[in-house]
């Protein structure tokens, strides 16, 4: 499709493959297509597209719509892509950095990079010398890229905070996320291919990928405390790549289940298979993860961290992520509760992601941020 692109906006999704982000991205696209705002360019990574095309979004009714693969800072060497986004006067990277050396005259960019305003943080403790010269290195870069930009769009208090602390001639904008409006629709609900063996072990699970931030390795300690401390039985459930299900050792395979990568569509009944959601994850900038589950009426156990504390409110069990017996204990006290108690709770949690519950108010915040 030929364009006239010199004035144009440009919404530009092609470094995004993997994780919350492309579901952000796709949700995002598809409510513009809802709400007729069309008039944009937009580029998307495969990714993207698959998920798009899977949900039936009719990209042909945007102006020009096209798939482009970018991958960090290889992106700077990809001079045709560099040329296409200088060609636009406008370009919001709904997640960046957005890796090129001019910017175009208008640079929107959404920001969700914990390491650059929490850099201390336990994962880099951990680190010997040279991972953590590494570390340094790359958030240098990313942070560079990242300022380059006019406006910045934030997700949560906590980051715009931390980002003040940090940039002064850059607009910040927060944008609350939400939950895909596939959690309000069953009818486009598609199950998860994981039969549960045994009732009486509770389940509990988390929609992740295995980035050391996540935390996942604490899973096993805390069934073996479950089971020494409070003799209750407990599995989780996760969503990992078969390779990183592979790397993974007997112990963990021992607690944990993994029924593969799933889309957007099957995330519900994913959380309908479970007792709980498990949270311990050690840095964000938001998850959608909790709201998620309190929409889909199940109780969590999250870090007590304020990603998670500025989204939810009082109304998942806050964990100390890296407290195993603590965990043990959290959940073994929430599973004695009467069932009127525990009804009561799950309601209010609810009733709380209720307010992530339209995607449509986050993209005409998004639109009207560009």
């Amino acid at each position: 499709m030929k364009k006239n692109s010199s004035k144009k906006t440009l919404i530009n999704a092609t470094n995004l493959h993997s994780g919350g982000a492309v579901q952000v991205a796709t949700s995002f696209i598809n409510e513009m297509v809802a709400l007729e705002k069309v008039d944009f360019d937009v580029i998307v990574s495969s990714e993207i597209d698959n998920e798009l095309r899977f949900i039936k979004t009719p990209v042909e009714k945007f102006h020009f719509y096209s798939v482009i693969n970018v991958f960090g800072l290889h992106t700077l060497y990809n001079y045709k892509f560099t040329r296409l986004i200088l060609s636009y006067s406008t370009v919001f990277t709904i997640f960046g950095p957005l890796y090129i050396l001019k910017k175009p005259i208008k640079s929107i960019v959404g920001f969700a990079q914990p390491w650059i305003i929490y850099p201390n943080n336990e994962i880099y403790m951990a680190y010997d010398f040279f991972d953590k010269l590494m570390a340094r290195f790359k958030y240098f870069i990313q942070k560079y890229f990242y300022f380059k930009s006019d406006k910045l769009i934030v997700e949560l208090d906590h980051v715009e905070e931390g980002l003040n602390r940090l940039v002064k001639n850059t607009d910040i904008i927060v944008v609350n996320n939400c939950i895909s409006s596939i959690f309000s629709d069953t009818s486009k609900w598609l199950p998860v291919n994981y039969i549960r063996a045994d009732h009486d072990i509770i389940l509990l699970g988390i929609v992740t990928r295995d980035y050391p931030h996540k935390n996942l390795d604490i899973l096993p300690d805390i069934a073996k405390a479950l089971r020494c401390m409070y003799k209750m039985n407990v599995k989780f459930l996760v969503t990992l790549t078969n390779e990183e299900w592979l790397n993974r050792d007997g112990e963990f395979h021992t607690y944990v289940d993994n029924v593969g990568p799933i889309n957007t569509l099957q995330c519900p009944l994913f959380y309908n298979l479970l007792d709980g959601v498990i949270f311990p994850s050690l840095l964000e900038c938001f998850s959608a993860t909790p709201i998620e589950a309190m929409m889909m009426k199940k109780p969590v156990f999250a870090s007590d961290r304020l990603f998670v504390r500025q989204a939810c409110g009082n109304f998942v069990n806050y964990i100390n992520p890296v407290k195993p017996n603590s965990i043990a204990k959290i959940i073994y006290k929430y599973f004695l509760k009467d069932t009127d108690e525990k009804l009561s709770f799950i309601e209010s949690a609810y009733i709380q992601a209720l307010k992530y519950n339209n995607p449509s108010k986050r993209a005409i915040k998004y639109i009207q941020s560009i």
